[in-house]
């Protein structure tokens, strides 16, 4: 395997890696956002 192509592997997966970790960050953020308002609204209602 040559030294470029090992670069261009381990460039794809460091930006495999912060996208997978990125989007479960949002999921987390959007879901606890979701979790919380419902919570709100069913406590003033």
């Amino acid at each position: 395997m040559s030294g470029r192509l090992r670069k261009l592997i381990g460039i794809l997966l460091i930006f495999a890696a912060v996208g997978v970790a990125s989007a479960q960050a949002l999921l987390v953020s959007c879901s606890s956002a979701a979790a919380s308002s419902a919570r709100h609204a069913g406590a003033t209602g």
